[in-house]
């Protein structure tokens, strides 16, 4: 038995050696590059970048990080869509990646593998979708007409403006925080010990279930189906 454990720690420790098993992100060397990108109005990003979206009126890309994750970003434009990812997905150590978008305007966004975002300074929006996974976090702080979530992954949206219309589905121990953005409909569908603390005026529909909670402000009409030890109750 000894020697079988003998072996078994030699070979961890020569996996260990191997190259790649262990990637190294090296000394830091920061480097700023503005990339050449034009013509969309989504954005479908994930690795844990941190995006800083900016209504503007000539688009615009800036990157800011650790040179060898810079040059190795894959950022490209499809159907009017700005995907950014990284090539090597064997590396899991990297420093911290920074993008700053300017844009006319935005449809909608696809963050994932917990990126942290903004998107301020859209004031006419007539819809926009946000959809988070795997922990990412986003704020909007704009103006939209309807705003449409999918939030999962323990993921995090928070709202400040105001809107006509919201739309949620969240799973996963998710998080909606809109109280700074008043909306006069809001339709909420929650699942996972999911959290939507929401402001609405008219009508507040809800479908809960798995212990999630609904808090809200406002004297809206209230239509709820709830399971699962969920519930909703008025601030």
């Amino acid at each position: 038995m000894n020697h079988l454990l003998i072996f078994r720690l030699a070979a961890l420790a020569l996996i260990g050696l191997l190259p790649g098993c262990q990637p190294d992100s090296g000394p830091y060397e920061e480097t700023t590059r503005s990339l050449a990108f034009e013509n969309f109005d989504r954005l479908d990003m994930g690795s844990a970048f941190r995006v800083d979206v900016r209504s503007g009126s000539v688009f615009a890309v800036e990157v800011k990080g650790n040179r060898s994750d810079v040059d190795d970003l894959d950022v490209s434009v499809r159907s009017g869509t700005l995907h950014a990812q990284y090539r090597n997905y064997t590396r899991k150590r990297r420093y911290a990646m920074a993008f700053t978008i300017t844009m006319p305007t935005i449809r909608a966004v696809s963050f994932s593998g917990a990126s942290q975002s903004t998107l301020t300074g859209f004031t006419n929006l007539t819809d926009l979708r946000v959809e988070l996974t795997g922990a990412s976090k986003a704020a909007v702080n704009s103006n939209v007409t309807r705003l449409t979530a999918d939030l999962s992954g323990a993921s995090v949206l928070t709202g400040l403006g105001s809107g006509t219309d919201l739309r949620a589905s969240l799973s996963g121990a998710s998080t909606l925080e809109t109280l700074s953005y008043p909306v006069t409909t809001a339709s909420l569908d929650l699942s996972g010990a999911s959290t939507a603390r929401v402001r609405v005026a008219d009508a507040l529909t809800v479908k809960a279930s798995g212990g999630s909670k609904v808090r809200y402000q406002g004297a809206p009409r209230v239509s709820s189906q709830l399971s699962g030890a969920s519930s909703v109750e008025r601030e």
